[in-house]
């Protein structure tokens, strides 16, 4: 997902387009203005022009007007909304978060996991697989019911300290009949930045420089990765 960088610019795009709304508003009861006043000027005296229309028109340029003032007012308040979720979002910086999901970040040769299994497994492989798709690591892993936390030293199988970036943990967990065993698994990285989500989703955690995560996605935040 692209992300652009921290902005107080959400909602310009809005606020661009009430503005000239408002403006051609203005420009339409100008005009309006001056034909009314061109008419009344050369109107028949004895036969005066029916005011019922011009009276109905006065009115609709007055709702219009005040709807689009409340569009302003409301995007005001969305702008500000944003703001202070990216100002709040700050203080994650330096600190570890939690979230569903096998993808997290290597960050200076490590990257945290959790899963959980439920009864009835007895085997357990764990595999964790590149953004490419290759298994650059594989080891047996706990098999008891329960969490198990497990910290990855970014090596591969011959031992060969691997670069930072996305991996993902996949559990190969089976029962006594050869069957998978469904794993629960959760991530946790150190929040590196804060980034603007460019569908207004709201505040997005930088996890290192290729990962990020929505806000609303984290479970927890702690001072350290376990």
């Amino acid at each position: 997902m692209a992300v652009d960088g921290v902005s107080g610019t959400s909602g310009t795009s809005a606020t661009r387009d009430s503005s000239v709304s408002q403006a051609g508003l203005a420009a339409n009861f100008d005009t309006f203005l001056t034909l009314l006043t061109t008419q009344l000027k050369n109107q028949d005296p004895l036969n005066p022009m029916d005011t019922h229309e011009f009276t109905n028109q006065l009115v609709m340029f007055s709702g219009v007007e005040q709807q689009i003032k409340q569009n302003q007012n409301l995007e005001s308040l969305i702008a500000l909304q944003v703001i202070g979720e990216q100002a709040s979002a700050m203080s994650y910086i330096g600190k570890y978060v939690t979230a569903e999901g096998g993808t997290t970040a290597l960050q200076e040769g490590e990257a945290n996991w959790a899963y959980v299994l439920p009864e009835g497994a007895i085997s357990n492989t764990l595999r964790i697989v590149d953004t490419e798709g290759n298994v650059v690591r594989t080891m047996e892993g706990e098999f008891k019911a329960g969490r198990h936390d497990l910290v990855w030293d970014g090596t591969d199988d011959a031992g060969n300290q691997l670069e930072d970036g996305v991996y993902t943990l996949r559990v190969s967990a089976l029962d006594r009949d050869g069957k998978a065993v469904s794993a629960a698994i959760g991530m946790t990285a150190r929040v590196t930045g804060i980034a603007k989500d460019p569908d207004g989703l709201g505040p997005v955690l930088s996890l290192g420089e290729s990962l990020n995560m929505l806000l609303d996605k984290v479970l927890t935040v702690k001072e350290t990765a376990v």
